[in-house]
């Protein structure tokens, strides 16, 4: 069944009117548009959509609006904004441009011979807040892609916030900003959902249809490669359906994917908790998933019993970037990963030191198979700016040996030693810079660290870079230095490779598979001191020797690590997890099954109030 759509400000600007009309054909389910509230509403669907002229929407919007009032029974309707716009002007405007209503409700608030224009959208809004005594629900993901122009935006907001307190309201009272929020009750049973009536808009596939099911969109080498990855999936033929699983970050280079794989869901943000299991459920329906990939998601490894019992027929894959514990989350992915193997179809690692350590761990080795993260090496050498004016702009000269600490700043990463390392050169006479790029909970504590040891004016943090900038940055640094604890094989160290930035690097995980002899320095990684970084950078302070390693480094990832070869490994092996599927109809109990999705909503909800607390 299509869903209604009304088109306020219909008789407005054509070119306006023609984007929302573009955007409502790009939706994730079939629509229809209506001029009038008696047409919207008479094929009961029991959801309709008034979009304001000029406003475009993301994919989703509308599949996500009905999903949140299917599952949400106390909202009568639900709005959003755009991702840019403050905090402060999110609330009107959204409810402005985007109001998804039960019809009933709406048939309540508006009788046929009311006038449909650009304000109807707010007029229902005041009426939901007169009737309901509470505002319009909040998605907190963005629905809106871009805005409408601000000429309309702006009459009609002066105007709603002049009638406003003749009303007794305020804007803020419009609209719930505070639902979708992280529970403060414990998750005890799943939600019994009745599901929407929509009808999806399954995209045509040359290979397979695929579901990813990740814990969100972070900042760091993980989500690096899955913005990567995906929408190389996605031109290789394959049908990318992409859905987040937790409270973390959910939008760092997630246009990467959005600009060739619309098809996203952030499942915290669209049902409550104990939803979450069925909206999952619901994407493999309705796109007809062939399999799932999952990548790092807590409640991905729990949900598998659940979701295996209901589509026997799909395969799942899951893709394990690191062996790291982490005591103050769940614990490690890779030892999830050998619990959940025999719910699994397939495995991919980020390393074979990685593989080698999941196999002695007692997973299958016929279907683990290693994926390095790769590069594009087309993309990812330099071809931007003159490099002596990039390094200038850092505070360094031709002669200056400039380091780059490239990543999350956090504490595995150790950036404290990178600062170390910085200093201990100086102190040595030499004409040392650091530059840090990215940003974490340990950014004030660096910068802190680098004053203490009084070189703060050697060190220039960038904060968060967009992929573009930062392959200048590579490009003009001399070393690159990542005296992590614990990595798979980090991003970073690809990226810096490939860009000629010889790596001093601690030997964790599968880093000496790309730190080869005269590419860069392995350092051991057991101590938490600066100095056994320092000797490894002091070969590479003299410049005819940087420059061959430099070279070597390059050339060691263009001709083992392009990220061509990447996606011919995952798609190769989530081929073979389809065959395997067929010999593998291992199904739990159904209430075993759904009492593993509870524990696993419950973990996550905790760790997230705990990671909040900290």
């Amino acid at each position: 069944m299509k869903l209604p759509v009304v088109l306020l400000n219909a008789g407005g600007d054509a070119a306006a009117r023609a984007r929302t009309i573009d955007s409502l054909a790009s939706q994730s389910v079939d629509v229809c548009v209506h001029a009038s509230l008696p047409d919207a509403t008479v094929d009961g669907n029991g959801y309709v959509v008034f979009v304001l002229a000029g406003a475009v929407l993301d994919a989703t919007a509308c599949e996500r609006a009905v999903w949140f009032l299917a599952t949400h029974a106390a909202a009568v309707a639900v709005t959003g904004a755009t991702a840019s716009q403050t905090h402060s002007v999110r609330a009107l405007s959204g409810a402005t441009q985007f109001l998804a209503i039960r019809t009933t409700v709406a048939q309540r608030l508006l009788t046929a011979d009311d006038t449909l224009h650009a304000a109807t959208a707010i007029a229902l809004a005041i009426g939901v807040r007169r009737e309901t005594g509470r505002g319009v629900a909040w998605m907190l993901e963005p629905v809106l892609r871009e805005p409408a122009s601000d000429a309309v935006l702006d009459a009609i907001t002066a105007d709603v916030r002049a009638a406003l307190p003749q009303l007794g309201f305020d804007e803020v009272s419009l609209v719930d900003l505070s639902t979708g929020g992280v529970p403060l009750a414990p998750q005890q049973r799943l939600m019994c959902v009745s599901r929407p009536t929509l009808r999806v808009r399954v995209s045509p596939a040359r290979g397979l249809r695929v579901l990813a099911l990740l814990q969100g969109f972070p900042m760091g080498g993980y989500t690096a490669f899955n913005a990567d990855l995906l929408p190389r999936l996605a031109a290789a033929g394959h049908a990318i359906t992409t859905c987040t699983t937790e409270w973390w970050r959910t939008d760092w280079r997630l246009d990467q994917v959005r600009a060739v794989a619309p098809d996203i869901h952030h499942a915290h943000a669209v049902v409550p908790p104990a939803a979450v299991p069925a909206y999952v459920d619901w994407l493999i329906t309705s796109r007809r998933i062939d399999v799932v990939l999952t990548s790092h998601s807590q409640i991905g490894f729990h949900l598998l019993p659940y979701l295996r019992a209901r589509h026997p027929k799909v395969a799942f894959v899951d893709y394990v970037h690191t062996d790291w514990f982490e005591a103050g989350m769940y614990g490690s992915y890779a030892a999830m990963a050998t619990r959940w193997e025999g719910q699994l179809d397939a495995q991919l690692a980020t390393s074979d030191a990685l593989v080698t350590a999941l196999i002695a761990s007692g997973c299958e080795p016929d279907a683990l198979h290693a994926a390095h993260i790769g590069i594009d090496t087309t993309i990812w050498q330099h071809n931007g700016p003159r490099l002596a004016d990039v390094r200038t702009s850092l505070g360094a000269t031709a002669s200056t040996i400039l380091l780059l600490f490239a990543g999350r700043v956090s504490p595995e990463k150790r950036p404290h030693l990178a600062v170390d390392v910085a200093a201990q050169l100086v102190a040595e006479g030499h004409d040392a810079v650091l530059v840090v790029a990215g940003a974490g909970p340990l950014l004030q504590a660096t910068h802190e660290r680098a004053t203490q040891r009084g070189i703060a004016d050697r060190v220039k943090m960038l904060g968060e870079l967009d992929e573009h900038t930062l392959r200048h940055v590579y490009a003009a640094c001399d070393v690159f230095i990542a005296p992590s604890e614990i990595e798979g094989i980090a991003r970073s160290l690809y990226e810096a490779m490939a860009m000629g930035c010889v790596p001093v690097v601690s030997d964790v995980g599968g880093q000496r598979e790309l730190v080869l002899p005269g590419t860069g320095s392995l350092v051991d990684a057991s101590g938490d001191g600066a100095s056994l970084y320092v000797e490894g950078v002091r070969p590479w302070l003299d410049a005819d020797s940087r420059r061959q390693a430099s070279a070597a480094a390059r050339a060691h990832i263009v001709d083992n690590f392009d990220s061509a070869r990447t996606v011919t490994i995952v798609s190769d092996t989530m081929r073979r997890a389809r065959e395997r599927r067929r010999l593998r109809q291992s199904v739990l109990p159904t209430a075993m099954a759904e009492e593993f999705a509870v524990m696993s909503l419950e973990l996550t909800r905790r760790h997230v109030l705990q990671a909040m607390a900290r």
